[in-house]
């Protein structure tokens, strides 16, 4: 499955970057494939509320744990504020989703709290 991780480098690791440029993409590669998966992608958009975007390919059931491990080893270390990895799944393949959403909306299972 494909999955989209962003995030927000700290000041410090904006500081790292202009003392030392280097290119992350390649320690991403080898944490994703320590785990079986594989780097698609590694985007630095800057903008300071996203600061990076990853698409990885993983499988589900190692998801957790790359995500809680990534989150001790790169937040551990100050350079990122913030990560956040999503589900990337293509818009064809969301119809099962949406119907399951919609039978669960239809049956009340989750109601919005009341005002």
């Amino acid at each position: 499955m494909l999955w989209v991780s962003y995030g927000r480098i700290s000041q410090e690791g904006v500081k790292g970057i202009l003392d030392k440029p280097t290119n992350r993409a390649e320690a991403v590669g080898k944490l994703l494939e320590a785990y079986g998966g594989k780097l698609i992608n590694y985007y630095m958009v800057m903008n300071g509320d996203i600061d990076f975007i990853i698409i990885t390919e993983i499988a589900d059931d190692k998801i957790a744990d790359v995500a809680f491990v990534n989150a001790l080893l790169v937040r551990g270390y100050g350079a990122i504020e913030n990560i956040t990895t999503v589900p990337a799944i293509e818009a064809g393949n969301a119809m099962p989703y949406m119907e399951k959403a919609g039978k669960m909306a239809a049956a009340m299972v989750y109601q919005s709290p009341k005002k």
